[in-house]
């Protein structure tokens, strides 16, 4: 008389149940796992029924943005971990130039959209925003920006805002710490360039377009820069630009500044 607890046999129904189970648990983990695209920050939120979650978002003055920052880099000092981001959009106007009073978010990117730094990245930021109740906002730090570029071009750019050394945010201890690069400054002009070719341009986008510019040339030492140079640019990056546009640019350039800054013979 066999036994009750006795080893089911290969082919019974216990056993083909428990193989089906196997089979299932291994097919959720390789679904839930990394699918080889740029890890988001935050990372996309879904409900029950699949659809995405959305996120509250306020306005961030310079003191908020900051104080932020700081819990962000204690975190990262507490971990041992030091995080180099380089930014672009709101916060190098409103953090750095001091050209805008406040920013919805801060977007950023690494060299690599695969970079296992995300997940520490995000971390913190999510610490930061426990701290504050929330008040931040769930996006107030996140790199969808990347998802306008293309890989080779990422590394590039966070190479060239590494090399252009322009420091948005600093605190490194030999804990670890933050750093955030402003990216190179023909990128974020190209940004507004493309911004200004579509039907609906933010009132601010021009003047940002100005500041950009001012501040490529005053880190590059020229007093212009040629029209073709800037097509160039536009065309590297995927960014939209017109004569027009860029014509509207150079006349306010000229009135902020007193000279113009397109050289359209070069």
């Amino acid at each position: 008389m066999g036994s009750s607890n006795s080893k089911p046999q290969k082919g019974s129904s216990r056993e083909k149940t428990r193989r089906q189970r196997q089979q299932t648990q291994q097919t959720a983990a390789q679904v839930s796992g990394p699918t080889g695209g740029p890890v988001m920050v935050p990372p996309p939120y879904r409900d029950a029924g699949g659809r995405p979650i959305g996120h509250m978002s306020y306005d961030l003055d310079k003191d908020t943005i900051t104080r932020a920052l700081d819990d962000m880099a204690a975190h990262h000092a507490q971990k041992n971990v030091t995080a180099k981001l380089v930014t672009v959009g709101g916060a190098v106007n409103t953090l750095y130039l001091q050209s805008r009073d406040t920013t919805h978010d801060v977007d950023f990117f690494l060299p690599d959209p695969q970079s296992p730094d995300h997940r520490a990245i995000h971390e913190a930021a999510r610490h930061a925003n426990r701290l504050v109740n929330g008040a931040l906002g769930g996006e107030w730090l996140n790199n969808s920006t990347q998802l306008m570029m293309g890989r080779h071009v990422q590394h590039r750019l966070a190479n060239e805002a590494f090399q252009q050394n322009t420091i948005v945010y600093d605190r490194v201890n030999h804990h670890g710490g933050l750093r955030i690069y402003a990216a190179p400054w023909s990128y974020a002009f190209c940004g507004k360039l493309n911004r200004l070719c579509t039907k609906n341009p933010r009132p601010y986008d021009i003047a940002d377009s100005v500041v950009y510019l001012h501040e490529y040339l005053q880190s590059t030492r020229q007093h212009k820069v040629g029209a073709k140079t800037v097509f160039k640019w536009c065309e590297e990056y995927g960014k939209n630009v017109t004569k027009a546009v860029l014509q509207n640019v150079d006349e306010a350039y000229y009135t902020k500044y007193g000279v113009r800054a397109i050289d359209w013979t070069a």
